[in-house]
């Protein structure tokens, strides 16, 4: 009876005098219960470590010409990149006939800039392997090719389980070859020494597609991004004319890419928006897809979630982003647990696909990265100094890489 009575004793009268306390110590309690709450329901701390930059290729002529790089890592864990390259003179080169510039409007802008005509030079894709995380480099094979562009794709290149190199390649932008001029994939079977035909997915007749990326999802099927159009009939296809808006997509294979799914939207047509063909993904853990679209007018990024839906996808939410724009979107899903978006404005993380975006705090890229994590842990992302330069010898262009790790506190 004492313990019960002292119980109660102390329970009315600590309410007594906890009722009289004075003002100041309610807006106190009110402010630590705020912060405890926000505690709470703050996200993980993300950083990085180990950061460093570094030089991985020049050209051997100098200023250098070496852009729209490319990075996967083989069954055997090779660390791949791959690159285009163009030497020769500055000046005193040949023009690409009229009708093919004017078809590929190029040279960009008023069309006098002839540094960008590409005509006369030695172009070619350069393959180089690392087996030491990318501190050292080989160069195992290269593809030379003749365009009046100063790229013809093949940023997008992963490797199947059998070692065989499956890459993306714009077929209109090699106009002096007989080739569909829409865009294709390539396959190699003896790492990137030859290359079989230049395959279109869709009927070429009826549209032409530009593609970016291919993605190995983790149930070992292939997914190729980018987008399509119709072509408009009785009107000749110009670059960014003579067909119907540009619709990002995604495509499936199941059979190594030899075979393709018919598209799968990822992002609505928006009234007044302008979506690109560049746009990347991450695949989560519970198997949705988080995607980040480039939009040039107006100039923002977009993204978009898709979930499973049998052996295709379907599309559940899209929304601008808060990212800042940039060029083609570069996207990583670390083993830590997060998606990264990786742009010249900043690398950024998220927790909540894509419900909230974090800044990593280690600036930001080179021009068009791309990135894979290795096997160690550690994030490689390369990419090349400069921009979409004219060959004028204005911009002294090489492939530079960053390496980080990524440190996780729940």
């Amino acid at each position: 009876m004492r313990i019960q009575r002292r119980r109660q004793y102390v329970s009315r009268g600590s309410l007594s005098r906890f009722l009289r306390l004075p003002s100041v110590f309610w807006v106190v309690a009110v402010v630590l219960l705020s912060l405890l709450s926000e505690a709470e329901g703050a996200p993980m701390k993300v950083t990085a470590t180990d950061v460093e930059r570094f030089t991985v290729y020049h050209s051997p002529q100098t200023p250098g010409y070496t852009c729209w790089v490319g990075t996967w890592v083989m069954p055997d864990e090779t660390l791949m990149i791959s690159f285009h390259q163009a030497t020769g003179p500055l000046s005193g080169r040949p023009h690409a006939p009229k009708d093919i510039l004017e078809r590929l409007t190029w040279p960009p802008g008023d069309g006098t800039n002839f540094g960008y005509d590409m005509t006369g030079l030695h172009q070619q894709l350069i393959y180089l392997a690392s087996t030491d995380n990318g501190q050292t480099w080989e160069q195992v094979a290269t593809y030379p090719y003749h365009s009046p562009m100063n790229g013809i794709g093949g940023r997008g290149t992963v490797a199947l389980p059998d070692e065989t190199i499956v890459r993306e390649v714009f077929g209109f932008y090699l106009p002096f070859w007989d080739v569909p001029q829409t865009g294709c994939v390539q396959r190699s079977t003896d790492g990137g020494q030859t290359w079989g035909p230049l395959e279109p997915i869709m009927d070429v007749d009826k549209f032409i597609a530009c593609f970016g990326r291919i993605r190995l999802l983790r149930d070992g099927r292939l997914a190729l991004l980018g987008a399509y159009a119709e072509r408009i009939p009785g009107v000749e296809v110009r670059r960014g004319s003579g067909s119907g808006p540009s619709q990002p997509a995604m495509w499936i294979s199941t059979d190594g890419g030899h075979t393709w799914s018919e598209p799968i939207e990822v992002m609505p047509l928006k009234e007044g928006v302008k979506l690109t063909n560049e746009c990347d993904l991450a695949e989560l853990p519970d198997g949705r897809l988080l995607f980040v679209i480039r939009a040039d007018k107006p100039r923002a990024r977009w993204q978009s979630v898709l979930e499973p839906e049998g052996y295709t996808f379907r599309l559940v939410s899209a929304a601008q982003s808060i990212l800042p724009y940039s060029g083609a979107p570069e996207m990583v899903f670390a083993r830590e647990g997060v998606a990264l978006h990786l742009a010249t404005t900043g690398i950024h993380w998220t927790a909540d696909a894509g419900e909230t975006w974090h800044d990593l705090g280690i600036g930001g890229t080179g021009y068009y990265p791309r990135s894979v994590q290795l096997p160690d842990g550690t994030i490689f992302c390369v990419y090349h100094r400069g921009g979409d330069n004219p060959y004028d010898g204005s911009v002294d262009q090489e492939i530079q890489a960053m390496t980080f790790r990524l440190q996780v506190e729940e």
